[in-house]
C-alpha cells in the first residue's frame, strides 16, 4: 500500500460507529498515536535487549581500550533514539498528506517536528558520550593518576555542543538562519546571563581550575570557609561535591574553587611525607647541668650519649636539657618511620610562662591518618617515657587543693 491512508481505513473499520467528522479525526489520530507509541517502545526494548546488551558486552570484554570506553560511555545507546525517531518519521509518512483536515496536517507537521527533535537529540548525544568515551581513554591510557584531568574540557565542550544543537533546532523550526536565530538570542542575552550566572561562573571557574590544576578528582581538599574536609569525588561545570571524612557530602558551586581559599593536601600524599608538629612544654625548674653520675647512667643506657663522650661530642656539664635534644636528634634520625628526603629535627621554641617549649618537626612516611598517628604517637610516647632519665619534666600548672572550708 503506496502512502497508506490510515485514516480513511480507521473510518471504514474501528470508527465506522462515530459519524461527527472532526470527532471521527480526533479519534484516528489517537489510535495512530497509540499504535506508535506501542511500536516504539517495543522496538526501543527489543533493540536494548537484544542489540545494544549484546555489543555492549562485547566491547567491554575486548583487549581494545577504545571499545571498553565506547561501552563505558554508552554510545551504543543512542541507537535507541535513532530507532524511535524513525519511527516517527514513518508513522508521519503513513498518513495522508493531501488531506484537507487542519487536525491531520498539524499533527504531521508534530510527528516530522518530533522526529527531527529526536535526531537532533541522538546526533548531539551521540557526540556529547563520544567525547566521554575520548576522556575515559585519556584517563585509562595517559593520566591514570589524574594529574592532568580534561575533564573540565570535555563538559565545556559538551555544553557547547548542546548550546550549538539548540540553536541550529530552533533555526529548523522557525526556517530561519542559525545567525538570524543568534541575533534574537542577543537580544534576551542579558536575561540568560542572569538567569545561568551561576552555569557561566561555573564554566570560566572549570577551565582556571583544569589549566591551572587547582584541584582534581581524588584530591583532599580543605575549604575553611565552608568548613569542608575531605576528597573531591565530582567536578562538573556547575557544582563540585566533596566527601567529607564523617561520610558527608558537600555540595559547592564550582567557581568557590577560585573565589575561596582552598588548603588542597594532594601534594602532601603524593610525596609520601606528611609532617609532625607537636612541642611538648619541658618545666625549668627540672634544668641543671649532668654530673658526671648522671652522664655516666645515660651512657650505660643510650650508646649515642656513650659515643658522644668517647669522641668528645659531648662535653661534661652540659645542660640536660641540650643533652636530651641531641639525643631526639639522632633518634629521629635513625627512625625508620619518618622520611629522611626532608629534614627531621628537634627544636626549642621561644620560652613560655609554661615552659619551654621542646618542638618535634619531622615527617612521616605514613600520610594516611590511622598510620600517621601511630608514627607521632611512637614519637611522642619515647619522649615521655625517656625525659625523666635526663632529670627533665614536662611542664603542669599545679591544681588548686580544695580548702577546709570547702570540704
Amino acid at each position: 500500500m503506496s502512502a497508506l491512508n490510515i485514516q480513511n481505513l480507521l473510518k471504514e473499520t474501528i470508527l465506522v460507529g462515530i459519524t461527527d467528522h472532526s470527532l471521527q479525526t480526533l479519534a484516528g489520530l489517537s489510535i495512530i498515536s497509540l499504535g506508535i507509541l506501542v511500536a516504539g517502545f517495543l522496538v526501543y526494548k527489543l533493540v536494548n535487549v537484544i542489540i545494544v546488551s549484546w555489543v555492549n558486552q562485547i566491547f567491554r570484554h575486548s583487549r581494545y581500550i577504545f571499545l571498553n570506553a565506547i561501552a563505558d560511555a554508552h554510545l551504543i545507546n543512542i541507537i535507541s533514539i535513532f530507532i524511535f525517531a524513525i519511527i516517527l518519521d514513518v508513522g508521519s509518512a503513513l498518513i495522508d498528506a493531501r488531506s484537507s483536515s487542519y487536525l491531520i496536517d498539524a499533527y504531521v507537521k508534530l510527528l516530522v517536528n518530533g522526529a527531527y527533535l529526536l535526531y537532533f537529540l541522538a546526533v548531539t548525544t551521540m557526540l556529547g558520550r563520544f567525547l566521554s568515551a575520548v576522556n575515559i581513554i585519556y584517563e585509562r591510557q595517559f593520566d591514570q593518576q589524574h594529574e592532568y584531568s580534561i575533564y573540565g574540557y570535555v563538559k565545556m565542550l559538551q555544553f557547547g555542543l548542546w548550546c550549538c544543537a539548540a540553536i541550529i533546532y530552533v533555526s529548523f523550526i522557525l526556517n530561519k538562519s542559525p545567525w538570524a536565530t543568534l541575533t534574537g538570542i542577543g537580544a534576551v542575552s542579558a536575561f540568560l546571563l542572569l538567569i545561568f550566572k551561576d552555569t557561566f561562573l561555573g564554566l570560566i571557574s572549570s577551565i582556571q581550575a583544569t589549566a591551572n590544576q587547582i584541584v582534581e578528582r581524588g584530591d583532599w581538599v580543605v575549604i575553611p570557609k565552608y568548613n569542608v574536609d575531605g576528597e573531591v569525588i565530582y567536578i562538573s561545570i556547575s557544582s563540585i561535591k566533596i566527601r567529607n571524612w564523617d561520610n558527608t557530602v558537600t555540595s559547592l558551586p564550582t567557581f568557590a574553587l577560585t573565589a575561596e581559599a582552598i588548603h588542597n593536601w594532594q601534594a602532601m600524599v603524593n610525596s609520601k611525607a606528611r609532617r609532625i608538629f607537636r612541642a611538648i612544654n619541658i618545666d625549668t625548674n627540672s634544668l641543671m647541668d649532668c654530673d658526671l653520675e648522671l652522664l655516666t647512667n645515660l651512657a650505660q643506657r643510650y650508646p649515642f650519649i656513650a659515643h658522644g663522650l668517647q669522641t668528645g661530642q659531648i662535653r661534661r656539664n652540659v645542660l640536660n636539657l641540650a643533652l636530651y635534644r641531641l639525643y631526639m636528634n639522632d633518634f629521629l634520625k635513625n627512625n625508620s618511620l619518618l622520611n629522611h628526603d626532608y629534614s627531621n629535627l628537634v627544636r626549642y621554641l621561644a620560652p613560655t610562662a609554661f615552659g619551654i617549649p621542646l618542638q618535634i618537626y619531622a615527617y612521616s612516611k605514613e600520610v594516611f591518618l590511622e598510620e600517621f598517628e601511630e608514627t607521632q604517637s611512637q614519637i611522642i610516647e619515647h619522649i615521655l617515657q625517656t625525659l625523666s632519665d635526663f632529670g627533665l619534666k614536662i611542664y603542669q600548672s599545679a591544681t588548686q587543693l580544695p580548702s577546709d572550708n570547702n570540704l
